[in-house]
C-alpha cells in the first residue's frame, strides 16, 4: 500500500535501500531514486512505463557536485548556476563514466539539477547520493504537483511519497544544454531565454529531434479526456450533447500564476468526465512559452488548429 509521509528519515532509508519514492520540488513531483544504482534506476522506467530512450535528470545539491558527474563544463554553466540555482533549471553536460547508460538513454550526456524544494534538499543532504527523479507519474501523462496527485497516478506502485505540499513553480526545468560549445535550450521552463541571455549572450533552440533530455517526445503531458487547442471559446459554445471543459486562464493574473495551476486545473478537468477539454493558446513569449510547450504536447494531435 502507498502511503503519503512526512518522514524525511524514511525517504532516505528507502533510496539507500534502492527502492524508488515521490519527492517534492518546486517544479513538479519526481519518483526519485539512486542515480549510482543501476536496478534502482530500471525501477523508475519500470514504474512509469518509461521508454528507455528518454532520459532521466540527475540531482544533486551543490554546483560542486556537477564535477563529480560531468567532465568539460564551460564557464557559461557557473555563471547561470550562480544566478540560478538552486532552482528550475537543468545542464546537460558531457557525463563522466560514473553515470550509467540506462541514466542517461545511452547518450554521451547528463542532465544535472540543484533543486530549490527544502525537502528534496534535505533528503540529497543526508543520502549523501545523487538523485535520479523525472515526474511522478505514468510516463506521457499529466505531471503531479502534489503529494495526492502522485498517489492517484502510482498507487500501489511505490511505498511511499515524500509530502512537501503543492508545487510553488508548477511546470517542469529549463533544460539547457551546453554540449559541442553551443548554449542550447532543449526545453522551455520557468527560467526563460531572455533570463539566459542575459547571462551567457545568444542562445539557441534545439532543432536536432535527438533526445537528450526529458519532455522532448511529441505526446507528453495529456489527460486522458481529449484535449483541443480552440482560437476562442465561443467556436464550441453550440455544442449541445457534449460535456465540455474550459481550460481558462482568464482568473489568473500573470503567466507565472498559470504555471502553478496549469496541471492542477489539467487534472481537475480530467477528473470530470467531459466528452473533451478546450483552451486557447497565451501569447508565446517569456514563461507562455514553456505553457504553449506542454499543451501543445499534450493536446490530442487529431487538433491541427
Amino acid at each position: 500500500m502507498t502511503k503519503i509521509i512526512k518522514d524525511i528519515d524514511l525517504a532516505v532509508k528507502e533510496i539507500h535501500e534502492g527502492n524508488v519514492i515521490g519527492l517534492p520540488t518546486e517544479t513538479v513531483y519526481g519518483l526519485g531514486a539512486n542515480a549510482l544504482n543501476e536496478n534502482a534506476v530500471i525501477k523508475i522506467y519500470e514504474t512509469k512505463d518509461r521508454p528507455k530512450f528518454n532520459p532521466v535528470i540527475v540531482h544533486v545539491r551543490d554546483v560542486a557536485d556537477f564535477e563529480k558527474y560531468a567532465i568539460d563544463i564551460p564557464d557559461e554553466v557557473y555563471k547561470l548556476a550562480d544566478k540560478f540555482s538552486p532552482g528550475p533549471v537543468t545542464f546537460v553536460l558531457k557525463k563522466n563514466n560514473i553515470i550509467q547508460d540506462i541514466v542517461t538513454a545511452g547518450n554521451d550526456s547528463v542532465g544535472l539539477r540543484i533543486p530549490s524544494h527544502n525537502i528534496f534538499r534535505e533528503v540529497l543532504k543526508e543520502t549523501g547520493l545523487p538523485i535520479a527523479a523525472p515526474s511522478a507519474n505514468k510516463a506521457g501523462k499529466i505531471s503531479p504537483t502534489s503529494a495526492d496527485d502522485v498517489l492517484s497516478e502510482l498507487r500501489g506502485k511505490i511505498n511511499y511519497i515524500l509530502d512537501g505540499g503543492k508545487c510553488e513553480i508548477g511546470i517542469e526545468s529549463t533544460i539547457i544544454s551546453f554540449l559541442n560549445g553551443d548554449v542550447n535550450i532543449l526545453r522551455h521552463g520557468f527560467i526563460t531565454k531572455e533570463d539566459i541571455e542575459k547571462v551567457t549572450g545568444k542562445v539557441t533552440d534545439d532543432k536536432t529531434g535527438k533526445i537528450l533530455s526529458p519532455g522532448l517526445l511529441k505526446v507528453h503531458y495529456a489527460p486522458k479526456t481529449p484535449l483541443y487547442r480552440v482560437n476562442n471559446f465561443d467556436e464550441v459554445k453550440d455544442i449541445k450533447d457534449k460535456k465540455i471543459g474550459y481550460l481558462d486562464f482568464s482568473k489568473y493574473a500573470d503567466y507565472k500564476e498559470i504555471a502553478v495551476h496549469l496541471f492542477s486545473d489539467l487534472r481537475d478537468l480530467d477528473r470530470q468526465k467531459l466528452d473533451f477539454i478546450v483552451y486557447k493558446k497565451v501569447e508565446n513569449k517569456g514563461i507562455g512559452i514553456a505553457i504553449n510547450d506542454r499543451l501543445e504536447r499534450a493536446r490530442t494531435m487529431n487538433n491541427e488548429q
